[in-house]
């Protein structure tokens, strides 16, 4: 064995990679890097079980179910396709329709529910030789040195690695939020299978999504409706036919007729940006390096290619990995700059009232929907980002 490949007491050698992080973006950044023939440990706290506690339904842009195929095969999930978008603001005038027929009758994206992908994920990282596994396994803290990293965890030695990937999002206190999130299941009548929906409201955006349940869910849809927090509160304390008539109106009589809403939940919107996604031999993945709002569904997108870049970057200098992370950063800024400043903006342009702004609004909205160079840029940052 060399010297570089050092066995610590918990049999992980101290040249691989350390992905801090075993939800679906640490488990797809492992699985790209074994693809490229790089090794990697991962470490998380949670069991696979206790992350597939999590029910929300993701929402994947083209290039993400694109790159998931590659990882994993096709049919690496149950999910529903997204064919068509339909944006639209209440109260005004036009509309713009994102459709599949703009790209040869493939699909835009598809959702998919976050336990699914994690499972899917898991047991093909299982799989790999080149990929240790370490669950449950607490970080306590990471020490840099200057040619690796040794990170300490919970009741084990500390361990060994070239670089630290941190994929672990970032938790923040509630009550720092400003707005929230309510999620529900909603019955829609009138609404084609493979139709998602963003209205944008003076109060926030809301957003329908199909369901992955197959041909029983056609008329159930996803619900997230971003909100300041004290709306969110009163939404959440409207009986059920309340709320179910507030979406209604919201929505408007053309998109469908929502008949009943499921159970409500909520959460935090915090959405934040860091400015460096390296520190020495330390690198920032998915919502370790932003969290966005949901508008318009870009968070877990923008992190898998996050994981995408790194993994090429790490691949083009081996020997070199110091230099990879600041080809990363370099190379990452056009695309998280201009995702995250599109959905920050978003919701405030839609909110403002204006007469001036309402009028732009409408015409942008006709504008991207007549024409169709436009139409098709747009939708095509939406499923592939920025490409620099």
């Amino acid at each position: 064995m060399k010297r570089s490949e050092r066995l610590n007491s918990n049999g992980a050698t101290a040249d691989r990679i350390a992905i801090l992080g075993g939800g679906p973006i640490g488990l797809a950044c492992a699985l790209l890097l074994s693809a490229r023939g790089i090794r990697s440990q991962l470490l998380d706290a949670r069991t696979v079980e206790d992350s597939a506690q999590d029910r929300r339904l993701l929402a994947l842009s083209r290039g993400t179910v694109q790159v998931l195929t590659g990882l994993l095969g096709p049919g690496f999930a149950p999910m529903a396709l997204i064919m068509d978008v339909h944006v639209s603001s209440a109260g005004q005038l036009g509309a713009t329709h994102l459709s599949s027929q703009d790209f040869s009758g493939n699909a835009l994206g598809a959702t998919v529910w976050y336990a699914d992908l994690v499972r899917a994920l898991a047991r093909a990282a299982q799989a790999k030789a080149d990929i240790a596994i370490r669950r449950p396994c607490r970080v306590l803290g990471l020490e840099q040195r200057p040619d690796s990293v040794l990170i300490q965890v919970d009741q084990a030695e500390p361990v060994a690695a070239t670089i630290a990937i941190n994929a672990e999002g970032t938790p923040a206190a509630t009550a720092d939020a400003a707005a929230a999130a309510l999620l529900c299941d909603l019955e829609v009548q009138g609404l084609a299978a493979g139709t998602a929906v963003e209205r944008f409201t003076r109060e926030g955006p809301l957003a329908l999504l199909p369901l992955p349940d197959g041909a029983g869910a056609r008329d159930r849809k996803s619900m997230i409706w971003c909100l300041d927090q004290q709306l969110a509160s009163e939404r959440m304390a409207l009986s059920d036919d309340q709320f179910t008539r507030k979406i209604q109106a919201t929505l408007g009589p053309r998109i469908g007729r929502v008949v009943r809403a499921g159970p409500r939940s909520r959460f935090p919107l915090l959405p934040h940006s860091r400015l460096r996604l390296r520190e020495h031999r330390l690198v920032y993945i998915g919502n370790a390096a932003q969290s966005l709002h949901p508008v318009a569904g870009q968070g877990f997108n923008l992190g898998i290619r996050d994981c995408v870049c790194l993994a090429d970057c790490l691949a083009g200098t081996p020997q070199d990995p110091v230099s990879a992370l600041s080809r990363y950063e370099s190379t990452r800024k056009a695309d998280r700059f201009a995702i995250s400043r599109l959905t920050g903006a978003l919701p405030g342009l839609f909110a403002a009232r204006g007469a001036p702004i309402a009028m732009v609004r409408s015409i942008a909205l006709v504008a991207f929907d007549l024409v169709v160079p436009a139409r098709r840029s747009l939708s095509s940052v939406l499923m592939f980002g920025v490409r620099s």
